[in-house]
């Protein structure tokens, strides 16, 4: 059994990859995806009136995924605008807030306020830095302590003191350090700068849901997509790779090219070369659990129109944030309801779905100032979760590809490695797709 090209992993990243070899006219491409469907975390599902994101929710488009959606007809659609909001004491308060509530001492006490006039004065030092580390460097600990988790929560999926600074931001650390690593010094330039600071892309999805994005180019594959086809080893043979596929590896796969479009771990039991497997089994994940439920409080769904709210560790409570998908979208609830997507705090990972409910119902109700706890819709669990970019994730990554290129190994794409927004894997898996093409043409 031979193919040109294989392309391990079918989520949004290996998806893009072989869409892009397919467009332009690579015949003999073949995707190989353990599941037994595409998409990996991005999958949509009808609950009754809800339409439900069991995995990204907010994505942020890019020229690659409009380029993808119009490939098959699923044009991408903005979101409405919503403000976010934050939990400040036990209660949402909106971001930006209210002048009041800026400079009342409850949302950040003066000593605060004291360590963000004192930013510019404050000494700057090389990193890498943890993205607590960071905020506390420049602004002091009281603001660290109640707003650095802010800025990983929604997009990691876990603390600022798990987050690598220069991993996670390498754009802004860039231009953080180009300003002499100062924030006041990077928003002068900015403002001086006007119209040359970047276009803040928007937030989007399709009428079928990012899942459906995904379901529509697996199908525009057709056979060239095997499911329920995992790969057990990868080994290297004069130029070329063999596969072992199958439960036990029985069938063997000869191939010239191969992408990996999974995560490290993943790859990390499929390859010989010593060097990457180290590197590999060094990348971490975040598990993440995601509770959908739907609130039928219409008193609710008019007081609460905003994008969502985020949870800082220093609250104490057993959720990271809730996103309100329904007052993005529309069809994702009846009208007077709304859809919340809460992400469960890790200490409720080995939690039943009547566990969840439990600790998570009675916290929404009194957050919300709702009449009665919302009903659970759907559980999603993902113990490998979100990829962590560490303090080393940056440099590792660098290493890794540099190691697999000079072996003349397979290339890696996908969220473990070039971003882990649901926008930027598809953009790791175009990059990839095009390093094919372009060593084709030489």
């Amino acid at each position: 059994m031979r193919a040109d090209t294989v392309v391990v992993g079918a989520g949004i990243a290996g998806l893009a990859c072989a869409s892009e070899l397919v467009s332009h006219g690579a015949t003999d491409v073949l995707v190989l995806e353990a599941a037994p469907r595409a998409g990996g975390a991005a999958e949509t599902l009808r609950r009754g009136r809800y339409l439900i994101e069991r995995g990204p929710n907010t994505v942020r488009g890019n020229d690659g995924l409009a380029s993808l959606a119009s490939s098959v007809d699923l044009p991408l659609v903005e979101a409405r605008s919503a403000r976010p909001y934050v939990v400040s004491d036990g209660k949402l308060v909106p971001l930006p807030p209210p002048l009041r509530t800026l400079l009342s001492r409850s949302f950040l006490p003066w000593r605060g306020w004291a360590g963000i006039l004192s930013e510019p004065l404050r000494a700057s030092r090389p990193g890498p830095r943890t993205v607590r580390q960071l905020v506390e460097e420049r602004f002091g600990v009281t603001v660290a302590s109640r707003f650095a988790d802010l800025l990983t929560l929604g997009i990691y999926g876990t603390s600022a003191e798990q987050v690598g600074f220069e991993s996670a931001f390498p754009e802004l650390a860039e231009s953080l350090a180009r300003a002499g690593g100062r924030f006041s010094g990077l928003a002068l330039k900015r403002l001086l700068a006007r119209g040359e600071a970047p276009t803040r892309r928007s937030v989007v999805s399709t009428s079928a849901g990012v899942g459906g994005l995904c379901e529509r180019l697996a199908a525009r594959l057709g056979d060239r997509l095997r499911l329920s086809t995992p790969v057990q080893r990868v080994r290297g043979r004069a130029g070329a790779f063999e596969l072992e596929v199958g439960p036990a590896g029985e069938t063997k796969l000869g191939c010239r090219r191969l992408v990996l479009a999974i995560p490290g771990a993943a790859a990390a039991r499929l390859l010989e070369s010593a060097d990457a497997v180290r590197l590999l089994e060094q990348y971490r994940s975040v598990p993440q659990t995601l509770v959908s439920f739907a609130l039928e409080d219409p008193a609710c769904a008019e007081r609460w129109r905003g994008l969502g709210f985020l949870v800082p560790s220093r609250e104490r409570l057993p959720l990271l944030g809730c996103l309100f998908p329904s007052n993005l979208f529309d069809g994702r609830a009846p009208t007077g309801a709304l859809l919340l997507s809460v992400f469960a705090a890790r200490s409720l990972g080995e939690a039943s779905d009547t566990g969840l409910v439990r600790e998570l119902g009675p916290v929404l109700k009194r957050l919300l100032g709702a009449v009665r706890e919302p009903v659970l819709l759907d559980v999603a669990r993902y113990p490998e979760g979100i990829p962590l970019y560490d303090l080393r994730h940056r440099e590792r990554t660098r290493a890794l590809k540099a190691a697999l290129s000079a072996a003349r190994g397979p290339i890696l794409c996908g969220v473990g490695y070039d971003g882990v927004a649901f926008g930027a894997a598809a953009l790791s898996g175009l990059a990839a797709a095009r390093t094919l093409l372009a060593g084709a043409a030489d």
